[in-house]
């Protein structure tokens, strides 16, 4: 048996034991030899490197079978065979025979079992993406356009591209046939060559790549186009596969039949070519897989006591071996000019409201209420004032001396030309009509149109004005 001097390649630690490899003759052996003791108590238990060991000489005779597979099919001999012609035309064959009846454009609830793993998918990828109402956003690979569907009904102003012509038009038929949200965004599809997007430079803030990244030719050139169109501070979020995933049956059998390119994704890869584009390193959203299923005293018992050690072990094992079956990431490109948010998102919304004047209006100049307030922005993020989504009003509710709530959209005040930044104070002035309520309260409270009201969000306060107390 190979002693340690004889380990030519690596000794590692595992829990106690120091385990090396050694090359003899054309052969390989592992050896095995407990620590002296004194070293044993001063190392805690390590990861089990043993394990690993074995699943990479596992991992080593696969990849040398399929090899000698004269049906394996190399995913970087694909990709270098297909020119762009064939590989649009694989991609429009696959759409050719669908309509919009099919599961393709009924995604995410296509059919039982798919829609368990994408629905939890399209969660995460939602997550990193953290979207806000009125952002600009590309639906990369978008195929029949599900999904950039559902980002312009969040009220987000969306375009999907992908290089099938017969996909884009499934896409531009279910846009037709779906009636556009309140408070959606705009909606849009192009033509993608597959080396430029028909995007201007600067003008996205958010990129979703949904399953479709590991289907590209070029991953480092397609990164390089994210980076270009995506604004300073913006982000691309990732669902995409492994980093075995060309090896798989299911990828093998799709590059055969339907000539399309299943290409592995690994994150040090992903690394390299993001950082190299400008983007800051990436950043996953890990999360179990595959849920697991407890009995409900099991359950009780870990609230009380905490997780069973039995439990929790395996929960790793199965996490471990399941992490990179999906891989959820997200890159972004730099950090904002000052790193401030706005008001198109609920975080960091609060304000104080001061009423100086309320007072009828006189008698023979109208009829309504004179309002003069000052209003200061204590939050942490800025108070955008132009039309749209995230737009910051002075909002005005009806109330009866109980507090309730009898019209919420009652009015609206606009505030001077913004931006209003944090800790800035502004005057705000206007006229509004009558509440034809006897005895009624207005509720004086600053919203953003589409987005919260502040009182929702945070710990600001309505201003109250009592008909009682008028001039």
């Amino acid at each position: 048996m190979a002693t340690p001097r004889e380990c030519e390649t690596v000794t590692s630690w595992w829990s106690g034991f120091r385990v090396g490899v050694a090359k003899l003759g054309q052969g390989t052996k592992i050896s095995i030899l407990p620590l002296p003791p004194a070293w044993s108590a001063c190392l805690a238990p390590g990861p089990p490197l043993l394990k690993s060991l074995f699943r990479s000489n596992k991992a080593a005779a696969q990849d040398a079978e399929r090899a000698r597979d004269p049906n394996f099919i190399d995913v970087r001999r694909l990709i270098a065979e297909l020119t762009d012609d064939e590989l649009m035309r694989s991609a429009d064959a696959y759409f050719a025979k669908m309509s919009l009846a099919s599961e393709q454009c009924r995604k995410p609830f296509g059919n039982p079992t798919d829609a368990v793993h994408q629905t939890r998918h399209l969660g995460l990828v939602l997550e990193a993406a953290d979207l806000f109402r009125g952002a600009q956003v590309l639906d990369f690979g978008c195929a029949t356009g599900w999904l950039t569907l559902g980002l312009a009904q969040m009220g987000c102003h969306a375009v999907g591209v992908d290089i099938s012509p017969n996909a884009l038009a499934l896409a531009e038929g279910l846009k037709k046939a779906r009636a556009p949200a309140q408070g959606g965004g705009t909606l849009a599809f192009h033509a993608y060559d597959g080396h430029r997007l028909p995007l201007a430079d600067d003008s996205l803030d958010r990129i979703i790549c949904y399953d479709a990244f590991h289907h590209v030719r070029d991953q480092g050139a397609t990164i390089r186009e994210f980076a270009r169109v995506l604004r300073r501070g913006g982000r691309v979020a990732f669902m995409e596969p492994g980093p075995n995933h060309s090896k798989t049956p299911q990828s093998q059998a799709e590059m055969a039949r339907f000539k399309v390119i299943e290409n592995d994704v690994s994150m040090p890869d992903i690394t390299r070519l993001g950082v190299a584009a400008g983007f800051d390193k990436p950043r996953l959203l890990l999360q179990f897989p595959q849920p697991f299923t407890v009995e409900v005293d099991d359950y009780n018992a870990w609230a009380e006591n905490g997780i069973d050690k039995a439990w929790a072990a395996r929960a790793m094992t199965a996490w471990s071996q399941q992490l990179t079956n999906g891989q959820c990431f997200f890159m972004v490109r730099g950090e904002p000019d000052d790193g401030t948010p706005d008001s198109r998102r609920a975080e960091g919304l609060a304000a104080q409201i001061e009423v100086l004047r309320a007072a009828r209006v006189p008698a023979g100049q109208g009829h309504g209420l004179q309002l003069e307030l000052k209003l200061r922005n204590t939050g942490r993020a800025r108070w955008l004032t132009v039309a749209g989504a995230g737009q910051v009003n002075l909002g005005i509710q009806v109330a009866d001396e109980t507090g309730r709530v009898l019209n919420n959209n009652f009015g609206r005040l606009k505030l001077p030309p913004g931006p209003i930044e944090p800790g800035q104070e502004v005057l705000v002035s206007g006229t509004v009509k009558l509440p034809e309520q006897a005895d009624f309260v207005l509720r004086l409270e600053m919203v953003s149109e589409l987005v919260a009201w502040f009182c929702g969000v945070g710990d600001s306060q309505p201003a109250l004005v009592r008909q009682a107390d008028l001039a």
